[in-house]
């Protein structure tokens, strides 16, 4: 039988849980035994924290919010950045696309910062707090994260229903303020749950440091950066989550690095790029679906450019299996 001891006395974000209510106990117990029941899934979560715990809690240090906010991210995600759900949530905090851009958090051709550890936890942070200045309860906050303000809004006005334990909602956001609990139970006491850590090697923080990358041509390859970097392609990628295709179009980036390998990162990269000019045209073949708006803001090239190296007009019509110049520069 698995060792379960639940703590007489629990808070949860400085909030008391009540744990004197008999169904409150028996849905932490529940969230607890399932928990422990997966100890591969609970040991990854074990030896990855002291690597990504630093990020969240320096965000929230900054902030001066509650600590136990670091362990939504484990729900979440696992704490890993390329977590994706079937409904299209994705990164460490599950942004869906819109709650991302209404936060902030671009997600385009080659880059989605919902990946971004640092990004999307600063959001994260920023839209829990804007949730608890709504309903002046972290519960509360907590549950309108999983299921919406309005779902949470609109729960409690036609219940009659101010607290988060009374309410009546889905079985996915009654259950996730406890699985948070019981990750804070079982990081805080392992051995208290049966869980020996005694000579496991954890996931130490990477030696990384932040890089500016200026994109000038019209896109640069992922290969290169990992060539100028002295790293793999693979690890690159690790590195930085958010990076989402196999190159990086016009504009800048914030990369995490090696410390090793910035220093000599910038000269390599323009060995790289000395040695392989962007060509004045490339050749797009247009596909079912194409129109001149949508390749001229794919390659980031005004629409008069791309229409004057062709020939064209904006009324032209074009056709799938039509090949069009595009300049590599306006």
């Amino acid at each position: 039988m698995l060792k379960l001891t639940l703590p007489e006395t629990l808070t949860l974000c400085g909030e008391e849980v009540p744990l004197n209510r008999e169904d409150v106990r028996e849905r932490l117990e529940l969230e607890m035994l399932v928990v422990m029941g997966n100890p591969v899934q609970t040991t990854l979560w074990l030896k990855r924290m002291p690597r990504f715990f630093p990020i969240v809690e320096a965000y929230i240090e900054k902030e001066g919010l509650p600590t136990d906010l670091k362990y939504v991210s484990v729900v979440e995600s696992n704490l890993r950045a390329d977590a994706l759900s079937s409904a299209g949530a994705s990164g460490p905090w599950q942004f869906m696309r819109q709650t991302g851009r209404m936060m902030g958090l671009n997600q385009r051709r080659g880059e989605d910062q919902r990946r971004d550890w640092e990004m999307s936890t600063s959001a994260a942070l920023e839209y829990l707090e804007m949730l608890h200045d709504e309903f002046s309860s972290w519960t509360l906050a907590l549950a309108a994260y999983n299921a919406g303000r309005g779902t949470i809004m609109g729960a409690m006005k036609s219940q009659s229903e101010s607290d988060y334990y009374g309410l009546k909602l889905s079985n996915e956001t009654e259950r996730y303020l406890f699985r948070i609990m019981a990750v804070k139970l079982l990081s805080e006491e392992p051995e208290r749950y049966g869980i020996d850590l005694e000579g496991a090697i954890c996931y130490e923080p990477r030696d990384i440091v932040p890089v500016e990358l200026v994109v000038e041509r019209r896109a640069m390859p992922l290969a290169a950066i990992a060539d100028a970097a002295g790293v793999s392609y693979r690890y690159l990628t690790e590195l930085n989550p958010w990076m989402t295709g196999s190159d990086l179009p016009k504009g800048s980036y914030k990369l995490m690095l090696p410390t090793s390998g910035s220093e000599p990162f910038a000269a390599r990269l323009d060995a790289w790029e000395g040695a392989n000019p962007e060509p004045e045209f490339i050749t797009h073949k247009v596909k079912k679906g194409d129109n001149l708006y949508k390749i001229a803001k794919k390659y980031a090239v005004n629409l008069s450019s791309l229409l004057a190296t062709n020939g064209l007009k904006k009324k032209s019509v074009i056709h799938p299996g039509q090949k069009l110049l595009v300049p590599s520069s306006d």
